[in-house]
C-alpha cells in the first residue's frame, strides 16, 4: 500500500463495471471523511494507474477537495489517498478484473450489471470460458451461460454459415479450420450434420418461402442460400433464376452490379460478368483462383454457379472468411497448380487518375501506384509463372481498361500491349471479349469535366480469354 496524489488517479469509463455511480453514497463517503472514517484503499492499474475499484471513495476525495480549494488542512488531508497497485493479468478483460474488487466489498454489482458485463466479454470473445467470468465476479456458471446464451448460439449459427460456405467452395476441412479456429475433427463433426441443414432449407424454399426469409430464419449468408437453391440444376436453369440473362456474341453489357454478388469494394464488377465467364468457359465442380478478389464477387458467384473458388487479396480490409490475405506481389498461392481458371481482375494503372471512373480507393501496395514499366512487369513476371505452375489446359480470364496519358508525356498502356504480355508469358490468346462500362455508371460532373476539356473518358473494357498449351 501506499499514497498517491488524487488527481493521479485516472478514470477509465470503458473498465468501470457499474452502470452509474451513486452520488447518494459519494456525498455519505465525503462525510464519513470529515468525521474522521478510514477506509479501505482504492486499487489501480500498476502502470497506467486506471482506477480498478474506489470509485466512490475516490470522488470523495475529489468532492472534498473541490469544495474547500482555500481550505489548506482539508487539500493536506485529503489531497492523496491511500492505494493498492495491482496488474491486471494479460488473458482477463481489465473491466472483469475491475468488477472481481468490487465484488469483495459491500457495495456490490448489480445482478443487472453483472448480466451487461458477460454479455460484453461474451461479444467481443465468444469463446471466453463462462467459469472463468463466474469465478470473477460470484456467480454460478449456470447464471453465466444463462446471461449469454443467445450470444453464443448466434457466434455457433455464424461459425456454422462459415463452415458451410467454405466446403461449399471447396475448402478442405484443415483449411476451414484454420479459418474458424477449430481442430479437424470439430469441423468434421459439424459438416457431418450440414446436409441435415441444407435439406431443411431446401424443403422451405420448395415451399415457396423466398431465400432472404429462409437466410434470416436460418442465421445464413444469402447466396448460401441461393447456392442450395440452384444445387444440382444445369448452368443456364442457374442463370435464369438469377434473373442474368446470357448474352452469346463477344459483346457484353451490365448496367449495373447484381445485389446478390460481392460487397461494396473499389473496382467491384458486376457477378453477371463473372457468370458469364463461368458459364462460356468452366464446368461444374471446377476450380477457379482470383488472385485479386476485392468484393469477393467471385467467391460468390462460384457459389451460385457450382463452382469450387479460392479468393485472394492484399486489401486486410475485405473481412470475408472466403478471402485469404495474399501480397501477390511476392507470388502465387500454391493452390494455383490445381486451378481450372483463373480470373483476374487487377487495379488498372494510375487508378487514382480522376478519369478512371468510380475507381479511387485502393490502398497502400496497390499496384495502381507503380510506373508504367513497373506495372507492365508485374504482370509479365506473374503470368509466366503461373504458365510454370498451372495444368495443360487450365484458362486465364484477364480483365482490363485501356489507359493513355491526357498530358501525352508519356505512352499508353493498350489492349495490344496486355495480349502481348499474355503471349509472352506462354498463353495461348482464344478470345477477346468487349464489357463496356454503361454510361449510366458515369457521374454528370465527370461528363461536364470531360466535355470542357475536350477529353474522352473511358467506357472500354475488356475480357482477354487464355488458355495454357
Amino acid at each position: 500500500q501506499s499514497r498517491i496524489d488524487i488527481t493521479a488517479v485516472v478514470f477509465d469509463g470503458s473498465i468501470y463495471p457499474r452502470e452509474k455511480p451513486s452520488s447518494s453514497i459519494i456525498e455519505e463517503y465525503a462525510d464519513a471523511l470529515i468525521a474522521g472514517a478510514k477506509f479501505p484503499p482504492i486499487t489501480i492499474e500498476q502502470d497506467t494507474h486506471r482506477l480498478l475499484d474506489g470509485y466512490h471513495r475516490w470522488k470523495a476525495h475529489l468532492k472534498l477537495i473541490e469544495e474547500n480549494a482555500d481550505d489548506g488542512q482539508i487539500k493536506a488531508s485529503f489531497g492523496t489517498i491511500l492505494c493498492e497497485k495491482h496488474v491486471v493479468p494479460d488473458h482477463i478483460p481489465t473491466k472483469l478484473y475491475a468488477a472481481s474488487l468490487s465484488s469483495q466489498h459491500g457495495h456490490r454489482l448489480k445482478t443487472a450489471e453483472i448480466k451487461a458485463l458477460a454479455r460484453e466479454i461474451c461479444e467481443a470473445n465468444p469463446d471466453f470460458a463462462s467459469a472463468v467470468i463466474a469465478e470473477f465476479v460470484g456467480k454460478s456458471r449456470q447464471s453465466v451461460d444463462s446471461y449469454v446464451q443467445d450470444i453464443k448460439a448466434r457466434r455457433q449459427e455464424q461459425q456454422q454459415a462459415i463452415i458451410l460456405r467454405l466446403s461449399r467452395l471447396g475448402w478442405t476441412q484443415e483449411e476451414i479450420g484454420d479459418v474458424v479456429g477449430l481442430v479437424h475433427n470439430r469441423v468434421s463433426q459439424i459438416l457431418s450434420e450440414m446436409p441435415k441443414l441444407a435439406k431443411l432449407t431446401k424443403t422451405l424454399l420448395d415451399s415457396g418461402i423466398p431465400p432472404m426469409d429462409v437466410a434470416e430464419r436460418f442465421n445464413l449468408p444469402l447466396i448460401v442460400v441461393w447456392s442450395i437453391l440452384l444445387e444440382g440444376l444445369e448452368d443456364d436453369k442457374r442463370l435464369d433464376k438469377l434473373d442474368i440473362k446470357v448474352q452469346p456474341y463477344d459483346v457484353w453489357n451490365f448496367a449495373a452490379c447484381h445485389d446478390l454478388f460481392g460487397k461494396q469494394h473499389p473496382g467491384r464488377i458486376p457477378g453477371q460478368l463473372i457468370a458469364h465467364v463461368l458459364y462460356f468457359f468452366t464446368q461444374p465442380g471446377d476450380l477457379v483462383i482470383d488472385p485479386m478478389a476485392g468484393s469477393g464477387t467471385t467467391q460468390d458467384v462460384c457459389l451460385a454457379m457450382g463452382r469450387k473458388c479460392y479468393g485472394y487479396d492484399l486489401d486486410a480490409r475485405h473481412e470475408r472468411h472466403d478471402t485469404l490475405s495474399h501480397d501477390l506481389k511476392t507470388g502465387w498461392p500454391e493452390r494455383l497448380k490445381k486451378a481450372d481458371l483463373i480470373f483476374w481482375d487487377p487495379p488498372y494503372f494510375s487508378k487514382m487518375d480522376s478519369s478512371n471512373i468510380g475507381q479511387e480507393g485502393y490502398i497502400e501496395g496497390s499496384i495502381s501506384k507503380f510506373d508504367r514499366d513497373q506495372y507492365l512487369q508485374f504482370f509479365l513476371a506473374r503470368l509466366n509463372e503461373a504458365a510454370d505452375i498451372v495444368k495443360k489446359g487450365t484458362r486465364l480470364a484477364f480483365l482490363m481498361s485501356d489507359w493513355d496519358d491526357n498530358t501525352n508525356q508519356q505512352e499508353g498502356i493498350f489492349l495490344w500491349d496486355y495480349a502481348d504480355i499474355i503471349r509472352q508469358a506462354g498463353w495461348k490468346l482464344i478470345r477477346q471479349i468487349q464489357i463496356p462500362l454503361s454510361t449510366q455508371q458515369v457521374h454528370p460532373d465527370i461528363v461536364k469535366k470531360f466535355r470542357a476539356s475536350r477529353r474522352l473518358a473511358r467506357l472500354e473494357r475488356y475480357l482477354l480469354l487464355g488458355i495454357r498449351p
